[in-house]
């Protein structure tokens, strides 16, 4: 009996110990948050008329604040899961999210977001890829978003619309029409 006690509080203690060390390791690097300003478009389209050109160049500091206007709208991801800050960087089509993400309201959680992004008139569309916490990479049926899509044209004046999308390191070139 005495035999089985001191086994069960080894396990028990080892149990402890390991989900002390897993929650210390999942600790955010950096606190991050949702808040972001309004993308003003109304200089890059004068420049645009100045250059003669019909297109428009988003930086990665721009994408960054639209992508956090709609992670802002939706950060109540899943049930005990609460986005409370992201920084993105882009690389192309394929971009990264470190994020800070709370569960059940007490853990904070910092991870890393992947994303692959593609255009589909009328939206720019982010599908989550995949999910890491550190070097560790998580199930995407444990944690997966839904894709992001942001309504471009919703920025710019009426008569003009996004008519390509090109993805270029840390930038995003639109190339508009007339609607």
């Amino acid at each position: 009996m005495g035999k089985l006690l001191r086994y069960g509080g080894t396990l028990l203690l080892v149990g402890m110990l390991l989900l002390g060390v897993s929650y210390a390791y999942a600790q955010p690097d950096r606190m991050l948050d949702l808040s972001y300003s309004e993308l003003s478009i109304r200089d890059k389209l004068a420049a645009m008329l100045a250059n003669r050109r019909m297109e428009v160049v988003l930086t990665e500091y721009e994408v960054n604040e639209l992508l956090k206007k709609t992670l802002a709208d939706r950060a109540e991801l899943r049930e005990n899961w609460t986005l409370t800050g992201a920084q993105f960087k882009l690389k192309g089509n394929e971009w990264t999210a470190d994020v800070n993400l709370m569960y059940k309201g007490k853990w904070p959680i910092g991870a890393k977001l992947f994303f692959t992004v593609d255009w589909q008139d009328p939206y720019l569309t982010a599908v989550h890829t995949e999910t890491q916490i550190k070097q560790i990479s998580i199930p995407m049926e444990w944690f997966q978003l839904q894709p992001l899509q942001i309504p471009l044209n919703d920025y710019l004046p009426k008569p003009a619309g996004v008519r390509n999308v090109t993805f270029q390191d840390d930038m995003v070139r639109l190339a508009l029409r007339r609607r």
